[in-house]
């Protein structure tokens, strides 16, 4: 290795175990030792299996910051559709509620792009480490592992950048995290971006280790790949993605018990949120009175949709009052440590229903009527005819206020039909959001040329 290889390959291991030290995560377990934080000389952070390790577990901490894992993600794709409206007073979230965005002076925005990049640049950095390690003891197993876990994580990363901004900066290798949050790396095209998305899937795909709900197993994994293929219309590949899940995982029989923190059969990865951390979910739903601030609440529209049997709406408080009316999916308001889904069954079946029913499988009905059955409603018949509409009530029913309408609004084709019935006048350019006017100042490789068009 060359001097000025080794000089930045001592930068990077110093930047890794930096914010290493500054985040925790719930993973207890498995905590670098923060009484003492100087076991490890900076240049030579991973330098064995266990510092391997805890070098994964820190892509997780940079996962459950807020602009990530957390609140600030899931109220946002909420207000853009028809889920969430905006009951507080942050003039940012107005914008996404009225699906416009500002480039100049959204700090939303700018915080939920540079901390996407703040976890793609901790996989890096574990990646390159273990790529290049000349030194130490890590076995090939655990870096293998390693590597493929830093690698579905980036994955996902990009997946959620790419569905929110369309093309975005790919910063690898030896490239570090300085000038702007992308690293000053050119913006790529959507299309490099998913298949560099697939790419990373592919190489970590049946080398994770599985290590509970609360890490990126493979069949997590699996349902990524699936959700890639579906965003990008390639449905035969999605549902090959999901074949071994199904009949692998069990809906649990009460709704609600979906969101007690833990494992069950139905969970597939889900964020461990401790008292050391907080997603501050429960604290933007809930009212000054509960402790929150109630900054954004189920919509009317949301609420009033439900048949009259759907058990689902039970996680909705005075579903008739707007004045009151609250999500509490996530109640934990003190210390914030509700545990969101990343992915969870019902989810995995609502997906594989609507991806028969494409392939006009008369089958496919099946598997919305299971999760129609937890919910105590009658069975549907789902064609390749009206799969888009049933499909898409489905998914909001069961999986609203956990991230999911926006971008699944936009893939059937519904953004227009959705913004509309909010009263305001559609805009194809606000399909996507606006690079952050931030990084196009900082980043020497973009100019105002590469925002989307209409910003």
């Amino acid at each position: 290795m060359s001097h000025s290889k080794k000089k930045m390959m001592k930068k990077i291991l110093y930047s890794l175990t930096l914010s290493l030290l500054v985040f925790s995560t719930g993973c207890e377990d498995t905590l670098l030792d923060l009484d003492n934080p100087s076991q490890l000389g900076t240049d030579q952070f991973i330098i064995d299996d266990q510092s391997a390790e805890q070098a994964v577990i820190g892509i997780y901490s940079a996962f459950q910051v807020t602009d990530v894992g957390g609140a600030v993600p899931i109220q946002l794709s909420g207000l853009y559709a028809d889920e969430l409206s905006h009951t507080g007073s942050f003039p940012t979230y107005t914008e996404f509620f009225v699906n416009n965005v500002t480039a100049t002076g959204n700090t939303n925005n700018s915080n939920v792009w540079e901390s996407f990049y703040g976890g793609i640049f901790r996989a890096n950095s574990v990646i390159y480490a273990l790529e290049n390690l000349t030194e130490g003891e890590v076995s090939s197993s655990v870096s293998a592992a390693s590597i493929a876990e830093a690698k579905a994580l980036r994955a996902y990363f990009y997946f959620y950048l790419a569905r929110a901004y369309g093309g975005v900066p790919i910063p690898e290798g030896l490239v570090t995290q300085e000038g702007s949050a992308a690293g000053n790396v050119a913006r790529s095209t959507e299309s490099e971006v998913y298949a560099y998305i697939q790419a990373d899937i592919d190489a970590a795909l049946g080398n994770l280790n599985d290590n509970g709900v609360y890490r990126f197993s493979n069949d997590a994994l699996r349902v990524l790949k699936a959700k890639v293929h579906m965003e990008l219309g390639e449905y035969p590949d999605a549902q090959d993605a999901l074949e071994p899940l199904i009949g692998s995982y069990t809906l649990l029989g009460n709704y609600e018990d979906l969101f007690v923190p833990g494992d069950n059969s139905e969970a597939i990865f889900r964020l461990n949120y401790s008292t050391d951390d907080s997603n501050a979910l429960a604290f933007y739903f809930f009212p000054s009175a509960d402790g929150g601030r109630r900054e954004t609440a189920p919509t009317m529209s949301l609420a009033s949709s439900f048949d009259v049997d759907d058990t689902r709406i039970s996680m909705i408080d005075n579903p008739t009052d707007a004045s009151s009316i609250i999500l509490t999916k996530y109640n934990d308001v003190a210390t914030g440590t509700d545990q969101p889904y990343i992915f969870r069954y019902a989810d995995v079946l609502l997906m594989y229903a609507e991806l028969l029913a494409r392939d006009n499988d008369a089958t496919a009905s099946d598997y919305i009527n299971e999760v129609r059955s937890r919910a105590n409603l009658g069975g549907v018949a789902l064609t390749s005819t009206n799969v888009v509409d049933v499909i898409a009530q489905e998914r909001l029913w069961e999986l609203y206020g956990e991230g999911q309408r926006w971008f699944d609004v936009k893939r059937l084709g519904l953004a227009q039909e959705v913004i509309e019935a909010k009263g305001l006048t559609y805009n194809a350019n606000r399909l996507v959001w606006p690079l952050p006017q931030d990084e196009i100042n900082a980043n020497e490789s973009i100019t105002q040329a590469d925002q989307n068009p209409g910003y």
